[in-house]
Formats: structure tokens, sequence, C-alpha cells
């Protein structure tokens, strides 16, 4: 075939080839930043010839004059995901939302149901052998193509080429019209404080040599600018963004542990700027491919350590996620979303992250007792995994509904905390008697968490407990010796109820704090170590401390006791009091090396100590009262290979 004499046949300027469009048909838009906007803009200019032709846009930034009241005899827009510029038409009525995962599009179009007669898409110009690209808009033009009796191509020589399943043959096209022009620009509002401190809670979560997804959003946009510490990321996603090429740049995205299609970055469609349109021209580390591949489940889980993130726009304490509506008004869409929770919940240490900041703008709670009223479900209980707000993160997975309660209420605004209790414990979610930290004084302290590496070279997280820690807790104690369990409450216990155990995990991190040494990644965590403080009468607050049989000899006890001793300090207590058993060699070898002088009684075969902050010491230095009736005399100094 000789192409380019083809091409020259088919080349028109836009009127002539809109002229193949007739009326009551049904017309697909190229998506996004490679909407071609020529062609737009003459569909309206067109619209006296046109009436009831119906406007398939699978995504739109761009404001369309097509979408005007003045046009609504002639066209109407269907939109899959509703952006900023088209949030207003669907609102009034002027265009149509249809909610849909983005991986079901495809097969909405090629079995027929959208019966799509014709197509208007932007490319590149042809190569040396007649193809042109898609671009930086594939998704699902290519089925738009098969399926279309006419398609129309704006030739753009500002299109990006692009590598992958992006080529197409002059010969699939009906009308060509060149016009050049810049491409619709995309930016990503900035973040505002809150909202960076919850980005911060997300990338503190993903691992060295994850393969990430961000959605659309400003917290998701956000997370990415908060990866530049990790190492070796790879990139499986639908939308590929501005964020994403600063780190390409800083090495941080290498593609090296990246199991399906390795060091490539996999994309359907490009929403941002030049930035992003010319780091894809012609680039072999990026590879553009349809949604029905991005976005397929079982492809999606082919990379090991995945991780997707989403923004929410509230969630209830059932663990329910809106993402599309704020009071009955559609506001976004469900796009890709539940395809990359879904797979990177399949996927090899895989990691679905929903975030949201605590608080609307006007002060109200994003994590409510119920959803608001017209709001829909996005993501189903079942199918939530994790929900980062600025407070923190809560794993969902497995917790029954009233774990979920509990894990959201921790993570939810502090104003908010005591109210969502009240109606938590109305709907029968929590009992009464479940215990929560006290009001404003139990927000968890993110500062005192730490990484401690321990003699054998392992690493154990040490961090404040949480309510959600409840369960962990009560089994830490359970895989206890009855020898530790005596040495720790220096008496004999055979069970730890729940109450017990409510009481220990719910503190307000001042006069009450706990610390856990913990292994493992969110949702398979497992406590093994433990260390708590409780200020009584005195002024100085009472410390224990127990670490898992496995886990002695290591120094995870002389971890556990040194964040003590810098919380109790920097909470400005004076000092530390502890009561241990004289053959509980290891706890007092620990006690007495802390780096300050040690004083206590010996009464009843228990050793009670004072570890004094204000008398810092090189050396170890005790100094033990005995009670009248034990056979020493009192006010001797005892040395500590004496104990």
């Amino acid at each position: 075939m000789d192409w380019m004499n083809h091409y020259r046949r088919l080349r028109q300027d836009a009127a002539k080839a809109l002229g193949l469009l007739r009326s009551g048909s049904r017309i697909f838009l190229g998506s996004g930043c490679g909407e071609p906007q020529h062609l737009v803009r003459a569909l309206a200019d067109n619209a006296a010839k046109l009436s009831d032709v119906e406007v398939i846009h699978v995504l739109s930034v761009a404001p369309d004059a097509y979408t005007d009241a003045r046009y609504a005899q002639s066209f109407r827009g269907k939109k899959y995901f509703v952006a900023a510029a088209a949030r207003q038409a669907v609102q009034e009525g002027r265009a149509d939302y249809t909610p849909i995962y983005f991986s079901d599009i495809p097969h909405l179009i090629k079995d027929g149901s959208l019966g799509i007669e014709a197509a208007l898409v932007q490319v590149s110009p042809p190569d040396e052998h007649g193809y042109v690209s898609l671009g930086i808009a594939v998704d699902v033009a290519g089925e738009a193509l098969e399926t279309a009796k006419v398609v129309i191509a704006q030739v753009n020589p500002r299109m990006p080429r692009t590598q992958g399943d992006t080529f197409i043959h002059i010969s699939k096209f009906n009308a060509i019209v060149e016009h050049e022009e810049p491409l619709v620009r995309f930016l990503t509002p900035q973040p505002d404080e809150i909202q960076l401190k919850v980005a911060q809670q997300v990338a503190k979560l993903i691992k060295d040599g994850s393969t990430i997804h961000c959605g659309l959003g400003r917290l998701p946009q956000a997370v990415l600018a908060e990866l530049g510490n990790k190492k070796d990321l790879g990139v499986h996603t639908d939308v590929l963004t501005d964020s994403y090429v600063d780190l390409v740049e800083s090495g941080v995205i290498t593609g090296e542990a990246k199991t399906y299609f390795p060091k490539k970055i996999v994309a359907s469609y490009c929403l941002g700027t030049e930035k992003i349109f010319n780091f894809v021209h012609n680039n072999p580390r990026v590879e553009m491919y349809p949604i029905r591949l991005t976005n397929d489940v079982e492809n999606i889980c082919k990379n090991e350590r995945m991780v997707t993130v989403h923004e929410a726009i509230e969630v209830d304490l059932t663990g329910q996620i809106c993402a599309d509506a704020v009071g009955g008004r559609i506001y976004a869409g469900l796009g890709g979303m539940v395809d990359f929770l879904r797979g990177a919940a399949k996927s090899r240490d895989g990691l679905s992250i929903v975030a949201l900041t605590s608080l609307r703008q006007d002060g109200s709670s994003r994590i409510r007792a119920a959803l608001s009223e017209g709001a829909g479900v996005g993501v189903t209980r079942a199918g939530v995994r994790t929900v980062v707000t600025e407070y923190g993160a809560a794993y969902l997975h497995g917790l029954s509904l009233n774990e979920r309660a509990v894990a959201l209420i921790d993570i939810a605004h502090p104003n908010h905390r005591d109210a969502l209790l009240t109606a938590a414990r109305e709907q029968g979610l929590i009992s009464e008697s479940q215990i929560l930290a006290p009001l404003f004084t139990g927000v968890y302290p993110e500062s005192y968490e730490r990484m401690v590496t321990l003699r054998a070279g392992e690493q154990v997280f040490l961090r404040p407990v949480k309510p959600t820690d409840e369960r962990m807790v009560q089994e830490f104690f359970y895989s206890m010796s009855d020898r530790e369990v005596y040495y720790r409450f220096l008496h004999a216990i055979k069970a730890f109820p729940r109450k017990d155990m409510q009481r220990m995990v719910n503190v307000d991190y001042h006069r009450e704090m706990a610390i856990v040494a913990v292994t493992g990644e969110i949702g398979h965590e497992r406590i093994v170590g433990l260390g708590r403080y409780v200020l009584g009468q005195g002024d100085m607050p009472e410390v224990d401390f127990a670490v898992h049989l496995q886990f002695q000899g290591k120094g995870l006890g002389r971890a556990i006791m040194n964040a003590l001793v810098d919380i109790a300090k920097d909470r400005g207590f004076r000092g530390i009091c502890a009561c241990v058993m004289p053959e509980n060699q290891a706890s007092l070898r620990i006690l007495y090396s802390l780096g300050y002088a040690v004083t206590g009684v010996i009464s009843q075969g228990v050793i009670e100590l004072c570890v004094h902050f204000d008398q810092p010491v090189d050396e170890p230095s005790v100094n033990l009262n005995y009670e009248l009736g034990y056979n020493r005399e009192p006010e001797s100094q005892e040395p500590l290979t004496a104990l």
C-alpha cells in the first residue's frame, strides 16, 4: 500500500471531516491531555448540523464547548470520570456520569453495548512506515477505533510518540486533520500542610523495591513527592503524571525490582504538562498500553510489592469508602481505584491504601459514623485494606466491625473521637464496656517511633501502643512462660482478660505510656516486646518491661528501656521506679546500666528501685537500703555484682 498517497487523500479540514458525522449517533472523544481540541472546537461549530449526538468521553480535563447549554439539542456528554472541568456540566445536568470501573470500559465498547459510530482522536505524525502513535492517550482508544465506523484523527506534531501498544496505521482512518497546537495541560493543585502530613504517613508504609501506582488527586500525587528516600521503585499505573518524572531523574524509580515488565514504566495515559509529555516521547523506558492490560487485576498483581494509593472523600466506621460524590453531587469517579485496590491486595507483599484528611474544610469529620446522605459506596467494607489519615494508618482487612470502628476512631481527628465513640456504641459497633483513651490526651505521639537494630542485625520497630494492639498484646502475654509472667507481674497469672488488655493499650501517652516492639509489615505485625510506665501517687512513674523468649539476649530489653527513659525525660519526669525480683538478673542489669544513679529498697523479697535522671553516671551506681528484719545492715551499699 502506498500509505503516503492514502494519507494525502484523507487529509482535509475539520469542517469537512466532521461532515462524516450524523445526527443521533454516538461518538468517542480521545481522553485527558490527548483530547483532540481542534476537532472538539469544530464539533461545537458544527452544532447546527447535528442533533441528539451522544459524546462518549472517558476522562475530560479541559472545558469543552459542546457541553454548553446552547448546544443542548445537538450534544449530550457522557463522562466515565468527572474531573474539575466537567464537574459543573454534570452537576447542572448538561452531561451524564456513568459509574464504572475503568477495566470494564473496553468490554463495554467491544461487545457493542455503546454502539460507537465515530471516534475522534489525536495522534502523532506518521513514521516512515505509515504508523502514528496514540501517544499519551492510549486507554480505550484502540477499542473505540476498532468499533467505530468513522475514525477521524487530528495529527499534531506535539503529540509524543510513545512505545508499547500505541501504534495505528493510517489505513484505519477515514479522515485526517492536520493541526498543531499545545496539548491540554493538567495541573494538580499543591497539597496543604495537613495533606502533606497524610502523604508522609503513607510514604512510611512504602518499602524499597515496591511497584507503585498513585491515583488522581492531591493526596496520592503528594505521596509521590515524599518518596525521595526510597530505592528501586517501579511503576505500573493507568495514569502517569509529572510527579513520576522527578523520581526517575533522582534515581528513585529504576524498576530493578519490578517483576512484571521489569525495568519498564508501564502506563495507559498521561495527565500533566510538557514535563511528562517530553519525558515519554521516544523514551524506551516508558511503555504505554491499553486499559485492558494496565487495569487488569491479574496483571496488576503480577507485580510483587504492588502499592496503590487513592484518595477518599469520606469513610464510615465499618470501612465503606465514598470517593465520587459530595452531598449527592458527583465530584470525581471510580476510575481505576477498585481495579488497583484489588490488584495490589492480590499482589505478593502488596499494599492497598485509601488516604484522606481527618477533617473537611468546615471542620467536620471525614471519618463518619455513617456515610453522608447521597454518598455512594465506591469501595465496600470487604474491599478496603488500609486507611490513612494524618493521625496514622488503620489496617482493616480481616477485622471485625468492632475492631474496625476502634481502628478508625483512633486515626480520626481528636475533636471528633468522643462523638464517633458514642455513635459507634449507639449503633452496636462497640460495646458499652469498650475503653478508649481520654479525649484530647490520647493523640498518638508519632515522634516516639524508632527503628532499632539488635545485636544479630535484626531490625525491630519500637512505637507507642495503639488501641488496635489489644489482641496482639494479649497474644504476647499468653506467649510468655509462667516464670516470665511471675517476673513481670510479681505473682502468677493464668489469664489476661480483654478488659485488662484494653486498659493497657488505651493510654493518655503522658501519665501512662506503653511501648511495643513490633516485627512484620502492617497487617502482619507481631509484638515481641513491651515496656510500660504508669504514674501513681508520686512524681516518678513505675516501669516494667518484658521481651519474648525468642528475642531475649539480643539487646531488645535495653532498647525498650532506653525508649521509655527518653519519653519519661521528654515528658518532664525526674526519674522512674521499678519493682524487680532479685533473681531477675537480666532486668536488673538493664536498669542499673541506663546511665543514671539507682537507689532502692529491698522489701519482702522485692527490690524497689528508683532511677534518677538528675544524677547521670559513667559507671553503674547502685545504693540499696534494707528494711529492718532483713538479714543485712540498713543503709549498706551493695555492688552490682552482689545482685
